[in-house]
Formats: structure tokens, sequence, C-alpha cells
């Protein structure tokens, strides 16, 4: 059963996640509406919306395009999953190669993060609330937190560090998003990540697991979130590439799905890890 459970975890959260999404799609969105729809015209990442549907509360969605695309992360999260289904029938056989091979709990962890990566978006996007908001850069927290705990517990913590450290880093990031704008938050845990893989280097000797194929993963990574981090800029209101009216919205089209291979791509990274770097592992 447990090499089954990644699924069960995706398809879990999918029920929960986007059934509770249809709902408020249905019977519309309570609560105050974000501050960035009176920035400017169509200043919530471009795509254009009814002002008076967001404060009215009114069912449906509000920019469909930065919407639906995060969809994507239904399929990227079941990739992951069926990987770790894979390496897991082989463990009555041979011993875990790494962390993310094994019946940890962390592997399904990694599912729902990639998973709520874009699910989470949704909400912002169909609703633009301010809780709407705020569960959007949640699920952004849920990922990037989890870059420097689990890199950590790959270098030397046990499990009980990684998770009280993890979720008390997620508790934290949450309450700053109230503080601080998204990116920053984003910014100072991928920065806490880099700082740890840089620590991993020097400890062992081998820079990005020392494999070409390692290598190569974790610069795909990079290209695919600078990549998607471009367009997400240039996309803004107000920027080249942002035309509210146009179904071409690269916010939706090329940020989101771009965001899901970055993600994939880590995990590709870290199974394949072909040793238990350190004690505890």
């Amino acid at each position: 059963m447990t090499s089954y459970r990644g699924f069960l975890v995706w398809a879990i959260a999918i029920l929960v996640i986007l059934g509770a999404f249809l709902c408020f799609v249905g019977l519309g969105w309570p609560g105050l509406p974000d501050n960035c729809i009176y920035l400017m015209p169509d200043g919530c990442y471009c795509e254009a919306f009814a002002t008076e549907e967001v404060e009215a509360g009114a069912a449906g969605v509000r920019q469909p395009v930065n919407t639906w695309f995060n969809l994507y992360a239904i399929f990227t999260s079941l990739l992951v999953a069926f990987f770790v289904y894979q390496d897991r029938k082989k463990l009555s056989t041979q011993a875990p190669a790494n962390l993310m091979r094994s019946n940890s709990w962390i592997p399904d962890l990694y599912i729902f993060a990639v998973l709520f990566l874009g699910l989470g978006s949704m909400w912002f996007h169909a609703s633009l609330t301010k809780w709407g908001g705020l569960l959007d850069g949640f699920s952004m927290y849920v990922f990037a937190a989890f870059l420097p705990f689990y890199s950590l517990r790959r270098f030397w913590i046990g499990d009980r560090f990684f998770w009280t450290g993890y979720l008390s880093t997620l508790a934290l990031f949450t309450g700053l998003h109230l503080l601080l704008p998204a990116f920053v938050n984003i910014l100072i845990l991928v920065m806490a990540y880099l700082a740890v893989e840089v620590a991993i280097w020097l400890r062992t000797g081998k820079v990005l697991q020392g494999q070409s194929t390692t290598v190569s993963l974790w610069l795909l990574a990079v290209l695919s979130i600078g990549v998607a981090t471009f367009f997400w800029w240039a996309s803004r209101t107000g920027n080249f590439l942002c035309d509210p009216a146009s179904f071409f919205q690269p916010h939706g089209l090329i940020w989101h799905p771009l965001a899901g291979v970055m993600a994939v791509l880590l995990y590709f990274y870290w199974r394949k890890a072909k040793d238990n770097l350190l004690p505890h592992a």
C-alpha cells in the first residue's frame, strides 16, 4: 500500500483543493478585494477583469487564462507521483538510493507541494480577493520552504528537525506575507536553499552531486525559472508584453507552467543522487 501512497496524496489533494475551488466558482467569492485591483486598470497581472464583479464577490472566474492554465500542476505532480511509485516498488529488493526514493513521507509532501504550487494560484486569479492572494502566497511557501529543508535533511539533519523546521518556517513566511511582498519572501527562501546547496558541495567535494546528469538537471531547473521570471516581469501590468484583452497572457501561459517544469526538474535532480549523503539520511 505504501507504494501507492503518493497517488493517494495526489488524488485526495485534488478532490479537496479543486473541489472547494469549484464550489466558490459556482457560489461566489466573499471577502475584501485584493489591493491590486485599484493600482491601475487591470492591475492584477495584466489580464482584464471586471472590478465590479470582484467587489461584489460574484460567482465565476475573474481571470480565465491566469486561472485555468494552473491546471498544469495536476500533470506535473502526477509525473512525480508516478516515479515515487516506481521507486517504492523496488524497495523490497534493494535499499533506497536516497531519501526521495524511500518510503518516507517527504516524497509525498513534495508531490503535494508541486500540485499546490499551481492549484493554490488558481484561488487568487479566480477571485482577486485578499484571502485568495494569501492562499496563493501560502502555496508558493509550501514549495519554496521545501527547498532548504530538504537540502538540510540530505546534509545532516534527521526527520524531526525537517518537519518541525519546515512547518515553523511555513507558518513564519505565511505571516510575513502580510508585511512583505511575496517575491521578497520567496527570494529569502531561495537564498537559504542556495546556501545549503553550497554547504553540501563543500562538505562532499561534489558540485551538484558531481554527475553530468545532475548538473544538467539543476541548470535546466534554473533556466526554466529564469525564463519564467522574465515573462512574469515582462507581462506585468504596464510592461511591454501586457495586453489585458489578449488571450496571450504570459503570466498564465508561461510563468505558471515553467515554474512547474522547474519543480519536476528539481525532483529528478534529487532523485539521481547515488548516495545518502551523510548520517541520518
